[in-house]
């Protein structure tokens, strides 16, 4: 600790240089959390879905295809079953907002059964049941766009011929890794005006069917069921847990795990190569310097002890900056608001933040490394004679 402030006046010495190797480590720290987050955001999401129990069947041919409503009942009637609801996504509009937010037309008597993380006060709960035209909404887009109880929230609808007037019924309340930002409305509400719109032929659909098993061991089971059933069926079935659903939504974009790791490794080399020349241009200003310590006894490998120190100090303030940074920046902002609906929530987890401060550390060890060797058998001679 003796030649702290040593390394710490040599890592200040030329201030410009120090303070864009800093930024240009802390903004791509930064903008690195963001992908290494959604994946780690991913992973939580999944574990703690999984003890709901929930199953489900969607049709074989994507999210596109249809599954017939008779499935709720038929699938609701299996062994092991407690309750199901069709969800189908609406894909409206509030007014003319860019930012729009989700809706699903669910079975209002079963939607809180499937989903008891999701808490709503009984008599509203009972107003949404009896209204045909009620819904319910999340509590942060409650908050988002100040609606409450009783409001009207018109629907202009992208992929059916016609509008939706609902009025909010009841607000509801999740855990901060659910989605606070749903619409969910009568499903028979919209079939009704599907089926006295042009659009008669997309009466019927249950979008997906979600069932709420009675333990965790009869999922895999239910979904073979389910599959077996319709197999030979107009509308065949890919029933899946609902951990497996979430991540068909990776699935859809490729190797997404794949090209942040690409990404990561393109950030890590060129930090490597902006810290390692920031270094080597300070090393060469002070070779004069470098040769007087030795001369005075200075041994070679606390040199080279002094100078990794140097850069593990420099581009570790920038991983502290840009990783922890990230942290406190999305735990203030809510972004989630700002994603059209793709993201429910989002936050930079400890576990991120840490090893990106980490990363940043090994960044200036290893870009450090040669500059360091360099300086640490620099002869005495040599460079007492070098001219800057």
């Amino acid at each position: 600790m003796k030649f702290f402030g040593y390394i710490l006046r040599n890592a200040s010495r030329n201030r410009v240089r120090s303070a864009l190797t800093i930024a240009s480590t802390a903004i791509s720290l930064f903008l690195m959390m963001i992908l290494v987050s959604y994946m780690a955001i991913m992973g939580e999401v999944s574990s703690t879905v999984r003890v709901y129990n929930r199953v489900i069947a969607m049709s074989s041919n994507g999210f596109a295809g249809r599954v017939p409503i008779a499935r709720v009942r038929e699938v609701g009637a299996m062994d092991g079953v407690l309750a199901t609801t069709p969800f189908v996504w609406v894909g409206g509009k509030f007014g003319e907002e860019v930012l729009p937010f989700a809706q699903f037309a669910v079975d209002a008597d079963t939607i809180i059964d499937i989903y008891p993380e999701l808490k709503v006060p009984a008599d509203q709960l009972k107003a949404f049941k009896q209204d045909r035209t009620g819904c319910l909404i999340g509590r942060k887009l409650a908050k988002d766009r100040h609606f409450k109880v009783g409001d009207k929230l018109p629907i202009k609808a992208d992929l059916y011929p016609f509008d939706l007037d609902l009025t909010i019924r009841g607000v509801y309340d999740g855990p901060e890794k659910s989605d606070n930002r749903m619409c969910m409305l009568h499903w028979d509400y919209l079939d009704e005006l599907v089926k006295k719109s042009e659009r008669k032929i997309d009466a019927g659909n249950a979008g997906i069917v979600v069932a709420k098993c009675a333990s965790a061991d009869m999922m895999p089971g239910l979904c073979k069921r389910i599959d077996a059933s319709y197999a030979n069926s107009d509308a065949p079935t890919r029933s899946l847990t609902e951990e497996a659903f979430g991540k068909l939504f990776a699935d859809m974009v490729g190797d997404l795990a794949g090209m942040i790791r690409s990404i990561g490794f393109a950030v890590v080399f060129s930090l490597l190569c902006v810290a390692g020349n920031a270094l080597a241009m300070a090393l060469r200003e002070r070779t004069t310097e470098i040769a007087v310590l030795k001369a005075i006894g200075f041994q070679n490998g606390l040199v080279l002890m002094l100078v990794l120190a140097e850069a593990m100090v420099v581009t570790g303030v920038g991983g502290v900056i840009g990783a922890l940074g990230s942290k406190a920046f999305f735990d203030a902002v809510d972004v989630s608001k700002y994603s059209l609906g793709a993201l429910p929530f989002f936050f930079v987890p400890w576990n991120a933040a840490l090893l990106g401060v980490g990363v940043s550390i090994v960044i200036g060890f290893v870009s450090g490394l040669v500059p360091a060797y360099r300086a640490a058998h620099l002869s005495v001679i040599n460079g007492l004679r070098k001219v800057v």
